[in-house]
């Protein structure tokens, strides 16, 4: 048999096979499954997700951090839901500013069937680009919001969760007020 025809044959045979007809024929039962695949995202339902702020720290442009500090209270951030809170108030330095970092020292969440989780924060710290400027006699008022659907991520391994906070945190608004 010369090599073409052989070819051209195994190629029938091949593409014979190959058919997409998936209905049962004679005596042949229908052998071939169906995987049906889906991908859905969702939330978590999060109570409560509590985090407890140990520091605040500003940058100052050209300059290094600085502690503004933090009362160390645990805060529960879906409380904050619609409402903003004072996390602290302190005079600055005049000038511009690059950032807001805060220093988680601990945390947990609570989900809707009451589980607790404690947090996990990489680097147990949250830092925020930001610029804003602090002017002589003036206030500047930062609002930053939290995302907490975005932000909490459960991992489950075997039969163990670990709760991390990878925290998604947008500026609300930066204003200023005084005389």
């Amino acid at each position: 048999m010369k090599p073409v025809l052989f070819l051209l044959l195994a190629a029938l045979v091949l593409f014979s096979g190959c058919s997409n007809d998936n209905s049962v024929t004679g005596d042949k039962t229908n052998q071939i499954g169906m995987l049906k695949l889906s991908l859905t995202d969702k939330p978590v339902v999060l109570k409560e997700v509590w985090v407890t702020i140990q520091d605040i720290e500003v940058h100052k442009t050209s300059g290094a951090w600085m502690s503004f500090a933090a009362s160390g209270d645990s805060l529960d951030l879906l409380t904050l839901k619609n409402r903003e809170q004072v996390l602290q108030s302190a005079p600055l330095d005049p000038g511009s500013y690059t950032g807001i970092r805060l220093k988680v020292s601990e945390g947990h969440i609570m989900d809707s069937e009451d589980q607790r989780c404690d947090l996990k924060v990489p680097s147990g710290k949250i830092e925020i680009p930001l610029n804003f400027t602090i002017d002589s006699g003036k206030e500047t008022d930062v609002v930053l919001d939290f995302d907490a659907d975005k932000s909490v991520q459960v991992v489950t391994t075997g039969h163990n969760s670990q709760c991390i906070l990878r925290p998604v945190i947008l500026v609300k608004s930066v204003s200023e007020s005084g005389s």
